[in-house]
């Protein structure tokens, strides 16, 4: 799961920090030189570059490379690196002449429309409008690709290849578009030809409820109450999705065996696991802005959390924190709150503290040429630096000073959290994707701020080695999640599992189960008598608590639940107004609560349940820590004993007491910006600015 070696070492650091430079036309090249200057004498290693198809090949077969050949010679000039993403897909549309050509090119939506040319912040030039199924994309995308890789695949300063930025299906990307799947001509027949070699006709319809009698016959799905047709559909699309971006790695491999290959999503979303199985590494974007400002600024435990998600999901555990938004989201005519210089440094120092291969920074200049500016940048509109930029160098800086710690090794967790990608895809068919991002970020920030190392894991990886594995609305009981709780179980007796919310109500193809938790319920001794939900006017009106055997915790939002109809030898662990909803096995090895540890109590997980169960599993918390709350990440340095990185995220100062729960002869004190006593009985009193971190390396 975690990071175990440097596969593409960086020519001159361990830990590389780039930033955001260039996209199509902006900024002007007569500001490269200098910035390339100050860029490398600020610490920062590496360029990149998000091109444009219409910009690089604005006829056919006519490539305009002139500006990126500058750019790669300046960047060799100032000993500088390249990151090249080469966007044949989602920022940036392929170019009109190409449309032209091809009118059947265009990504069509559920009622039939033709997605036409727009634009975007993110992609002023144009947006997606073509369908990655015509076969023209790979012809005349593909042409491109092996133009751009025979052109800088042998430069000095190459390092990189983005092949896929933001990867989502073509539709995702449109203001015309509704976030579903494509349904052209093209898309359209290779589904049902996806169909025809997964299915008969007769097992199709087992599915579906359906009674076709000829193929013909058959429909796609253009609503997600279409739910049994709906899960195929995606399902199609996103297999299709990550084939696509196999191929453009199988044509970059070809010509270049060398180079890293990358690709990059977001927040999880359902294809997330798919794609990332192909790429050399994995990464993600995220906003910077009001997080330590809010009166929120635990909810930073979001970034977190996509953190270990892409380094559980990357190849070898080789992930990247791709674009560290340097400013508001977004910028334009009236402006957003700004990104504050300390939040920029927490986010790259938990970059590194999670394990991440290098950070980058998105954008160095404003863009200019869009509504991004001015926001996402480090210098000002008129090339001076600005505080974040100063405090970034400063930070590069003190991270080159850790080189010989580098990389990490982040050990193997304990505690698992599952997250189900088609699970979630079935939330969000009922407009309730947000409420399963909500429920599992919610249990994962509440074991992160009390230092429980986690490992996101799917149903398609191993679980047997975790003492805990945390299920939160795993709500499709697919075959496959079905053979791995049970494998899980078969294989090592000191595992259990933990599951909650929505258990197992769906069965393989999206029916509602007729006896629930499908496949599970005579095993677990559980049935399912009823559903309801507390309100928030009814919170408002009274106290209201779960009786649990942590104690009775109080309810503060609302939540819906199941009442749960133990049977046999299972037992009742926890009610509500006397509604049995939590049970327990009797060997204690299934644990299932029908509401979510965070949905009643305000999107953050119940302390007293998680700790609970944590205590009850004997998970072994490896930093103890008493006083003022901060945010503690144990990693094993590369000349062995272990690096504890400290982060205070209050607005105050922090005094803590920390008791490491391993044996040390000696501390140092990395940063020197802590206030911290000599070891006495094992314990260390520190103290910490607000907003800011320290990091001790226990020998």
């Amino acid at each position: 799961m975690s990071y175990k070696e440097n596969l593409f070492p960086h020519p001159t650091k361990t830990f590389p920090i780039g930033v955001e430079y260039y996209r199509g036309g902006s900024p002007s090249p007569d500001v490269w030189e200098k910035d390339f200057k100050r860029i490398k004498e600020s610490g920062f290693t590496i360029i990149r570059s998000a091109s444009y198809w219409n910009w690089m090949e604005p006829a056919p077969g006519k490539y305009d490379m002139s500006d990126y050949d500058l750019f790669f010679d300046l960047a060799q000039k100032n000993g500088l690196y390249v990151w090249l993403d080469i966007m044949l897909a989602t920022h940036g549309a392929c170019p009109e002449w190409l449309i032209k050509k091809y009118p059947d090119m265009n990504t069509v939506n559920h009622l039939g429309q033709k997605i036409m040319p727009h634009a975007h912040p993110a992609y002023p030039q144009g947006g997606v409008i073509h369908c990655y199924d015509h076969p023209a994309w790979k012809k005349h995308g593909g042409a491109l690709l092996h133009h751009v890789i025979n052109r800088y695949k042998d430069h000095p300063a190459l390092h990189v290849w983005g092949l896929w930025d933001g990867i989502a299906l073509p539709s995702m990307w449109s203001e015309q578009g509704d976030q579903s799947p494509c349904y052209c001509d093209n898309s359209i027949k290779k589904y049902f030809e996806w169909l025809k070699s997964n299915f008969t006709l007769s097992e199709y319809n087992t599915k579906t409820l359906r009674k076709y009698q000829d193929w013909n016959h058959v429909d796609v799905p253009r609503s997600n109450n279409n739910v049994l047709e709906m899960l195929l559909y995606r399902r199609f699309h996103y297999e299709n999705l990550s084939e696509q971006l196999k191929w453009m790695i199988d044509e970059t491999r070809k010509l270049d065996t060398i180079h890293e290959t990358r690709t990059h999503g977001s927040q999880p979303r359902p294809w997330d696991e798919i794609c990332a199985q192909y790429a050399d590494s994995w990464g993600m974007s995220m906003a910077s802005n009001n997080l330590l400002t809010s009166n929120n600024p635990y909810k930073i435990a979001e970034r977190a959390f996509v953190f270990d998600w892409a380094r559980c999901l990357g190849k070898n555990g080789r992930w990247w924190n791709e674009e560290i938004y340097s400013g508001m989201s977004k910028g334009g005519v009236t402006w957003k709150k700004q990104t504050d210089p300390k939040e920029l440094l927490i986010l790259l120092w938990m970059t590194l503290a999670h394990g991440a291969s290098g950070a980058m920074f998105w954008q160095y200049r404003p863009d200019y040429v869009s509504f991004e500016s001015p926001g996402y940048n480090l210098i000002s509109l008129d090339g001076n630096p600005t505080e974040r930029f100063k405090a970034v160098s400063n930070a590069i800086g003190q991270i080159d000073n850790l080189s010989k710690h580098l990389p990490l090794s982040i050990p193997k967790s304990e505690v698992a959290l599952v997250n189900h990608q088609f699970s979630h895809e079935l939330f969000s068919y009922n407009d309730e994707g947000e409420r399963f991002l909500s429920d599992i970020r919610g249990t994962y920030r509440t074991l992160w701020e009390h230092g429980i190392p986690i490992d996101i894991v799917t149903p398609k990886m191993d679980w047997s080695d975790y003492k805990l594995v945390i299920m939160p609305n795993l709500a499709l009981m697919t075959n496959e999640v079905a053979n791995r709780i049970t494998t899980t179980l078969n294989q090592n007796e000191s595992t259990s599992l933990v599951a909650e919310g929505n258990f197992g109500l769906y069965a393989e193809n999206g029916l509602s189960s007729y006896k629930p938790p499908e496949n599970f319920s005579n095993q677990f001794g559980v049935r399912i008598s009823d559903f309801s939900r507390v309100t928030d006017e009814e919170i408002d009106r009274e106290n209201h608590f779960l009786q649990t055997k942590y104690g009775d915790i109080q309810l503060t939002s609302s939540f819906g639940y199941a009442v749960l109809e133990p049977k046999g030898k299972t037992k009742t662990i926890a009610t509500y107004k006397n509604n049995p909803i939590a049970i327990q096995t009797q060997d204690k090895r299934f644990t299932w609560y029908s509401t979510t540890f965070s949905e009643g109590f305000r999107d953050i997980g119940s302390k007293d349940l998680l700790l609970g169960i944590v205590n009850e599993n004997n998970i072994h918390i490896p930093l103890e820590m008493a006083g003022d709350k901060l945010i503690s990440l144990v990693r094993k340095s590369k000349m062995g004993g272990h690096l504890v990185f400290l982060f205070n995220i209050e607005r105050t100062q922090a005094t803590t007491t920390i008791k490491p729960n391993w044996k040390y002869t000696h501390i140092e004190d990395k940063l020197g910006n802590a206030s911290s006593n000599k070891p006495n009985s094992n314990s260390i009193n520190i103290e910490i600015e607000p907003w800011d971190l320290n990091i001790l390396y226990f020998e």
